[in-house]
């Protein structure tokens, strides 16, 4: 017996859970099983689905895409942009922090970058560089509407470096909901901004304030399921992007 008749329709038994149970486990197995077997030694092809964050996708992995593209280039992307709650199951990898209480994962670490502050020349020019964390509190600071941002583990600890413990946050001068936003309101002389120190940041300008000033530290992962530990796609892209920089 696998239903119930209830007042509101029909809902399943113990046995019919058992049954749902594993056939939803064989039609996925089946569909890893078929995503594998097309996954050639000499032609590698086929579609592969990353979910990851807005920054790290359109600013980090699609420039740094184009040399496996050219070398394999019957592999067809897509690229899911989620701004937090990443959801593995949406797509064939998830490259973001690490996600916690999913056993049936591989996370390996694809990299690691640090909190750093920057600001524009123009703003350093007109209200000068801090000389110490103490001195933040004295400029004009850029920070993530919400007072955090859990995609990259920030906590706007440029509101708190170098605060007395037990003081109140300094407080934000220009809060927005958007990282690139974060960027350019630095790049336009708002003000002094923390972010994670991808190359890309350097590369536009901004000046590193307080360089000797190192915030949390942010581990980015490449996670898939377990069941396709033996795709080649999957393996083959993990050992590109692993070599590049970040």
């Amino acid at each position: 017996k696998l239903f119930d008749r209830v007042s509101t329709g029909m809902r399943l038994t113990p046995q019919g859970e058992r049954l749902y149970i594993h056939a939803r486990n064989i039609l996925e197995q089946h569909n890893n099983f078929e995503k594998e077997f097309y996954d050639k030694e000499e032609e590698v092809s086929g579609d592969l689905r990353i979910v990851t964050t807005s920054y790290l996708g359109t600013e980090w992995l699609a420039p740094c895409l184009e040399g496996f593209i050219k070398r394999y280039p019957k592999v067809h992307f897509q690229i899911l942009i989620r701004s937090e709650n990443i959801h593995p199951t949406e797509a064939d990898i998830a490259i973001c922090t690490f996600i916690q209480h999913q056993p049936h994962l591989i996370q390996k670490p694809l990299f690691t970058a640090y909190t750093r502050l920057f600001a524009s020349t123009s703003y350093l020019r007109k209200y000068g560089e801090p000389k110490s964390p103490e001195e933040l509190n004295h400029h004009r600071l850029i920070t993530y509407k919400g007072n955090h941002y859990s995609s990259y583990g920030s906590t706007n600890w440029i509101l708190n470096v170098g605060n007395n413990p037990g003081a109140s946050p300094r407080k934000s001068y220009f809060d927005i909901e958007s990282l690139h936003g974060m960027l350019n309101c630095a790049l336009l002389g708002y003000g002094i901004v923390e972010f994670p120190d991808y190359s890309k940041v350097f590369k536009l300008g901004l000046k590193e304030v307080l360089p000797d000033l190192i915030g949390p530290e942010i581990k980015i992962y490449y996670a898939f399921p377990e069941t396709r530990k033996n795709s080649k796609k999957i393996k083959l892209l993990y050992e590109y992007l692993s070599n590049q920089q970040k």
